[in-house]
């Protein structure tokens, strides 16, 4: 009796560890079968067949930390990669005429008219948002421009003075607006003392008028993501009718003529995915919203057909 009772202990023990043996199976199964889930769902996007753009625009949308923002978003959503030569606008249309980039973002309404006429460009001139230039100078403020109506009054009260201004230089979009500003105020500062023509960029230029106390011309994004580091440096007109700033995109055109001899390769249909893209609600909400956060106001603004 004794051995039967044992051997049916026995027994019980062996069927009971094969149960739990299946309910672990189990449990493997569906956690195995949830990582496949978890896999697919993050799965990276396929990477089109020419997945790389390449994008020439100015320095302050690079410069402001707005496509660094922007592109990783555009990229995990479509597998493209974005390859950036941020310049002047001179410079960056210089970039598309000679068949090194896809797609222009820029802000020099001229000149990029005349990109047009010229036949380069495989789009019209996409405007699709603004945002202002700003005089910043040193805080004490010393031609007095601060309370002053347009930037016109702004240059001339500079001029006036005599007071230190770092111009860029460069034939950028920013370096055109404040050539049209000093033509506005009917001065031609070229050659003066006071006046110094650096041939830099955005945040290069910021950096040497805080070491010379000078004022100078800046989009307000560029001035207020490095305004840590320009202590002498103040913002004192902002916002004035004749300051602001339009960006527009312009595809570049793989027929132009003055490809024809050429070896260009343009992405085409890179180009048009990131104009789509750029000019989407998705894009259209990030835009509304940098700058928000960590400087207590918009940036940009898209501008409303």
């Amino acid at each position: 009796m004794k051995k039967l009772l044992a051997l049916l202990l026995t027994l019980a023990m062996v069927l009971s560890f094969a149960a739990c043996g299946a309910g672990n199976k189990e449990d493997a199964e569906t956690t195995a079968a949830d990582d496949t889930a978890e896999t697919v769902e993050a799965a990276p996007v396929e990477a089109p067949e020419n997945p790389v753009i390449r994008l020439a625009t100015t320095t302050s949308v690079n410069d402001s930390g707005l496509l660094p923002y922007l592109l990783p978003t555009f990229e995990a959503e479509t597998g493209y990669k974005v390859e950036v030569a941020s310049a002047g606008t001179g410079a960056a249309i210089g970039y598309a005429k000679s068949g090194d980039a896809d797609l222009l973002l820029v802000h020099s309404k001229k000149q990029e008219e005349a990109f047009i006429e010229e036949g380069y460009a495989s789009t019209e001139r996409l405007s699709f948002m603004y945002n202002y230039f700003v005089i910043v100078g040193p805080a004490d403020d010393p031609a007095g421009i601060k309370d002053l109506e347009t930037a016109a009054d702004c240059f001339k009260a500079i001029a006036d003075k005599q007071a230190p201004f770092a111009s860029r230089g460069d034939e950028s979009g920013t370096n055109n607006k404040e050539i049209s500003i000093w033509e506005s105020a009917e001065i031609d500062p070229a050659g003066e003392s006071w006046y110094s023509s650096l041939g830099s960029g955005m945040g290069d230029t910021l950096t040497k008028a805080n070491e010379m106390n000078a004022y100078t011309l800046t989009d307000k994004a560029t001035y207020l993501s490095m305004k840590d580091s320009l202590s002498n440096l103040a913002m004192l007109k902002s916002e004035a009718d004749d300051m602001k700033n339009t960006y527009s995109m312009l595809g570049v055109n793989p027929e132009a003529e003055a490809f024809a001899d050429a070896e260009v390769t343009i992405n085409t249909e890179g180009a048009q995915a990131l104009i789509d893209w750029m000019l989407s609600d998705e894009a259209a909400e990030l835009i509304a919203e940098y700058g928000v956060e960590e400087y207590g106001e918009q940036l940009f603004f898209l501008i409303e057909e």
